[in-house]
């Protein structure tokens, strides 16, 4: 059979196509039988998966509280959930990863409504109305520049935040004793602000590893609020919100059990008002005496 030139190719497909486009394809058997073929693909498929996924299970474990381990598709069943725990920092699934880095890009108050609704919403439209919008027949990818650069270029950025998604900051499995890191921990601060010594990952407001707030500034801040961040004067004791600022200034962007850059601006009150606080503010590290 001789070999066809691509004018050939060219000129025999749209022919075809010419053909099927007056004339069209029955519903039945076509379309029913490559439907039913795509169908019974994706059933494999799910099937495949829950049989690789139950085959590494490990063994029932005899404390009913334990998980039972899984392998590459995760665990049969998580432990029991510990109520007692207050750094618990939780994530979604997987295939919501993208959508909580894009919550960690627009993190203030103004620019939620641009992470959550206003991008989803763009990608959404454009994945239903290209085929409408881009109707060049011709299915060669080197005359088709817009469509060919949109199709790689979604796939590329949703990769890219669900692997930026999934490395997060996560709440450390040891949390910080230091005097006002449990308050911090365990308060309307931890669904905010990301400070490692904490152990926190809120993706609200400010990094205060990087915005590193001296005495003063956190003082101010925690007492009157400003922009999205509500006053807690009417929530703390002066002395709580004194520990607090004392602990942010003293241990954002601290360096292992090395105090922050702007840990002396707090000494005059850190870590004496947590004492006077009391309770989960005050503490247990060795270190209490203050930097």
């Amino acid at each position: 059979m001789p070999r066809l030139t691509a004018r050939e190719r060219r000129e025999g497909y749209q022919r075809e196509y010419a053909f099927q486009k007056r004339h069209g394809k029955p519903f039945f058997p076509n379309a029913v039988f490559h439907d039913t073929i795509v169908s019974l693909i994706v059933v494999a498929l799910i099937m495949g998966l829950t049989i690789l996924w139950y085959a590494q299970f490990g063994p029932v474990s005899a404390d009913p509280t334990a998980e039972r381990v899984g392998g590459l598709l995760g665990p049969a069943y998580e432990a029991k959930a510990d109520p007692g725990v207050l750094g618990y920092h939780p994530q979604p699934d997987w295939y919501f990863f993208f959508l909580f880095e894009l919550l960690r890009i627009f993190k203030t108050p103004q620019l939620l409504i641009v992470g959550t609704i206003i991008i989803p919403t763009i990608w959404m439209v454009l994945l239903i109305g290209w085929p409408f919008i881009d109707r060049n027949p011709d299915r060669r990818l080197s005359r088709r520049p817009i469509a060919l650069a949109i199709g790689v270029m979604v796939p590329v950025v949703l990769l890219t935040l669900t692997f930026y998604g999934s490395k997060a900051p996560g709440v450390g499995g040891a949390a910080s004793t230091e005097p006002g890191a449990a308050a911090f921990a365990g308060g309307a601060c931890s669904t905010c602000h990301v400070l490692a010594n904490a152990g926190t990952a809120g993706n609200v407001g400010p990094v205060l590893d990087d915005a590193k707030p001296d005495y003063a500034t956190a003082l101010k801040l925690i007492t009157n609020g400003q922009g999205g961040m509500p006053s807690f004067k009417a929530t703390y004791t002066e002395d709580e919100i004194s520990c607090l600022a004392g602990y942010v200034a003293t241990w954002s962007a601290a360096v292992g059990e090395t105090p922050g850059p702007n840990a002396d601006t707090a000494k005059e009150t850190y870590p004496a008002s947590c004492e006077k606080a009391g309770g989960l503010f005050t503490g247990t590290a060795s270190s209490a005496a203050g930097p």
